[in-house]
């Protein structure tokens, strides 16, 4: 009897492990597939972080060219106040030069006067002018970045639902496979 036990034992034993280690491999499929898909996960949280960013950026940038739009418009009125104001200036002046036939030095005092208020109007126009010039370049910049960064968007939007189409059909070659 203890003999027939062995034996039956002896062959049944392959079939034990022959089962345990079908339920081994079946585990690690099991466990490749959750990590597979736990790593799609991933890739889909880190573009939609990613698309996220660009978003913020692009408004960011958006903000700061029409803080930078104001800033021109601004200095462009600014800048013809100043030649207004440096027109009537010079009027004044020839005015003061044809009427200082006379050498009255009250005259000559509102000439020299004049003149420093036409060089400092004169350098306020070209300070306002330098502004508008690098109002005018930040403009181009922040419009290239949003260009740049619209374009980056786009890429990584297509990329994102070529990833998508890619794993859908993934998943449906693995569905007919099963079949």
């Amino acid at each position: 009897m203890r003999t027939r036990l062995i034996l039956i034992l002896l062959m049944l034993l392959p079939f034990f492990t022959n089962a345990q280690s079908n339920m081994q491999r079946q585990m690690q499929v099991n466990n490749a597939m959750f990590r597979q898909q736990n790593q799609m996960f991933l890739q889909q949280q880190q573009q939609q972080r990613d698309m996220s960013r660009m978003l913020t950026n692009i408004q960011t940038t958006e903000d700061k060219l029409a803080n930078e739009e104001r800033k021109l418009k601004k200095s462009q009125t600014k800048l013809l106040e100043i030649e207004t104001d440096l027109k009537s200036k010079k009027g004044e002046l020839a005015n003061l030069e044809n009427n200082s036939k006379d050498n009255n030095s009250d005259l000559q005092k509102d000439i020299e006067k004049s003149k420093k208020q036409i060089a400092k109007s004169e350098e306020k126009l070209s300070k306002t002018n330098g502004k508008i010039e690098l109002s005018s370049k930040k403009i181009q910049d922040f419009q290239k970045k949003i260009e740049t960064s619209k374009a980056e968007k786009e890429e990584l939007a297509q990329k994102h639902e070529e990833e998508k189409r890619l794993k859908r059909e993934e998943k449906e070659r693995k569905e007919k496979e099963k079949n």
